[in-house]
């Protein structure tokens, strides 16, 4: 077998797909870092040096496929032309149609709602400070400064991946209910909480 010499950032995020891919089709039980390293075309003792167990390759996966699944969103706050109400819908519309989540099916099977959980926060976190940014970007050209857009960004994240994630999405109702909440707080942020 030729060997492939990688830089280590990419063989680190190769393993961290495979991994993924492999705890998707066949279950966390039935997965061992030897199994992914196998799949992955590399040493065993390559893998643990990643990662010192199944455990934590695993969390470093979810990780991983949270930040991916979330890059699409992250693009569109990131957009400078658009305006963020827009912006804000788009990215709305692009969760809840799971477009970018290949392996949704394993994270809404039945039984898996703590793995689901576990994938929504560390979407929230992927996508947070984009948001914030957004929201602080939002402010400035009003001529304002953004004091609470962290806390903003939080709610908003958390409060719209909750709706618009989950079995059965995508929900039209949910995705419709996201997009009012996150209008009204947009509405509320730009009043500059004057009703305080």
């Amino acid at each position: 077998m030729t060997r492939t010499v990688m830089d280590p950032g990419e063989r680190r995020r190769e393993l961290l797909a495979c991994a993924m891919r492999l705890f998707a089709e066949e279950g966390y039980d039935n997965v061992s870092v030897r199994a992914v390293a196998r799949a992955a075309g590399v040493a065993p003792g390559l893998a643990y040096h990643y990662f010192d167990s199944k455990e934590r390759m695993f969390a470093e996966a979810i990780g991983d496929y949270a930040r991916r699944c979330a890059e699409g969103i992250n693009a569109i706050l990131d957009e400078e032309g658009p305006s963020l109400d827009e912006r804000l819908d788009r990215a709305v519309s692009l969760a809840a149609g799971h477009v970018s989540f290949p392996h949704e099916a394993y994270f809404h099977a039945e039984g898996h709602g703590a793995l689901h959980d576990r994938l929504s926060l560390a979407m929230c976190e992927a996508v947070r400070p984009h948001l914030r940014a957004a929201l602080e970007a939002d402010a400035a050209a009003r001529g304002e400064l953004a004091t609470d857009a962290d806390e903003l960004a939080a709610i908003m994240t958390y409060g719209a991946v909750g709706l618009v994630s989950g079995p059965g999405m995508p929900d039209g109702a949910a995705t419709a209910a996201a997009r009012r909440y996150l209008r009204a707080l947009l509405v509320e942020f730009r009043s500059g909480g004057a009703a305080d």
